[in-house]
């Protein structure tokens, strides 16, 4: 009986313990256990501890991973203290909150570095441990075929230029050097097919397809474009390129062309090889209609062109039509365009030579044409004169008729 009464003794004992052993336990964690860890930045992770137990734990840590980082557990109040384990109460009220540190060393690589944080009680029973990951992230750092690049730096003031077609572009672009040493620099340009271009130093007409640049210093250059005659209206898409062994830089640069405008004036002789020429013949009092030819030897339409004429006094000069709304041109319209010009001197204007000056003024260009007008008699005068000879004919015969009788 006895002995039945201390085996049940010593059982109880025995339960009571495993009670307590299984009362305890604790948590141990990071919310956020894989981080990304950018250049220049220190790992600062918040680790939590619970206990979940009955009685308060004494924990001790331990942190494995790279060594050069310095991972550390700190006090997450100030002044930080670097710490090797703590005093942790039961409850979730007494949760604890400690810092793991750890800095990159100078010159770590990017990738994935692995640090294992373990928190035992410590008499060992317990032991709770998980695994940080940080990802760290260096700066891209050029290579020596970027910066190479970034040796050749390019400017221009205006990467856009206006002009009317067959008129040359001149773009100054800068060259700057960046490299510790000299080089030559070749020039080229992409342009459209049909135009042409090429370049020059900055203060001289002396064409180059090269030039030689000081190490950290620039030179000016002009690139010079030209549009063939017939280039239509618009813009024009340029690159200018420099390169230096493997070393290349470009430029983007427009060209537009606003069209050219060639107003022209010719008579019907000048332009069909017959007709009238710029001088002709007409009467006092009568009109003469004088064949004016116009056309555009430009790219672009001459719009709004008037017609003017500097004439003798008491002339009149007209023109039909009086005004033409516009001129495409003539690689267009293929043929001139006529207007009627109506001479009419004075009535009693003395024959002779007189001088009429044309112009034609549109717009966008403006042309002149000087007509030499001889001007005869009118009829009616010349019977005049036939009857006044023929009054002095019969004066002198019946004078001479009279004189021989004697």
């Amino acid at each position: 009986m006895r002995t039945k009464l201390v085996f049940v003794c010593l059982l109880a004992f025995a339960l009571v313990g495993m009670a307590q052993e299984l009362k305890r336990d604790f948590a141990f964690y990071a919310a956020y256990p894989h981080i990304v860890l950018p250049e220049g930045k220190d790992v600062n992770l918040d680790v939590v501890l619970i206990n979940y137990g009955e009685n308060p734990e004494e924990i001790v840590f331990e942190i494995s991973g790279p060594e050069d980082w310095n991972p550390r557990l700190e006090t997450s109040s100030y002044p930080r203290t670097q710490i090797m384990g703590l005093y942790l109460l039961p409850g979730e009220d007494n949760k604890v909150t400690v810092k793991f540190r750890a800095k990159p060393p100078e010159g770590a690589e990017s990738g994935d570095y692995s640090f294992e944080l373990v928190a035992r009680t410590k008499d060992g029973a317990i032991e709770k441990k998980f695994t940080v990951v940080v990802t760290y992230q260096r700066e891209k750092t050029e290579t020596a075929e970027e910066e190479e690049v970034k040796g050749l730096t390019l400017t221009v003031d205006y990467p856009a230029l206006e002009n009317p077609a067959g008129e040359k572009f001149e773009f100054e672009i800068q060259i700057k050097n960046e490299a510790d040493e000299d080089r030559v620099v070749e020039l080229k340009g992409q342009v459209p097919m049909g135009w042409r271009a090429y370049f020059t130093p900055r203060w001289k007409d002396q064409r180059i397809t090269s030039i030689k640049v000081g190490k950290n210093s620039s030179e000016w250059i002009k690139f010079v474009v030209t549009p063939p005659f017939g280039a239509e209206k618009g813009e024009y898409p340029l690159t200018f390129v420099a390169s230096a062994g493997e070393v290349e830089a470009k430029l983007d640069l427009k060209a537009v062309i606003t069209g050219t405008y060639e107003l022209r004036l010719g008579s019907e002789a000048e332009v069909f090889g017959k007709g009238d020429t710029r001088n002709i013949k007409a009467t006092a009092g009568k009109e003469r209609v004088f064949k004016l030819y116009i056309w555009n030897e430009g790219s672009a339409p001459i719009t709004d062109i008037d017609f003017y004429a500097s004439k003798p006094k008491g002339w009149e000069v007209t023109f039909k039509p009086e005004k033409v709304e516009s001129l495409d041109p003539l690689a267009q319209t293929l043929k001139p365009q006529v207007v009627e010009v109506i001479i009419k001197p004075r009535e009693r204007a003395i024959p002779g030579d007189y001088e009429i000056n044309i112009t034609a003024a549109g717009k966008e260009d403006r042309e002149s044409l000087k007509l030499r007008v001889t001007v005869g008699a009118a009829m009616s005068w010349g019977w005049v004169g036939v009857a006044v000879i023929v009054v002095v004919v019969a004066g002198l015969t019946g004078i001479f008729v009279r004189l021989g009788r004697r």
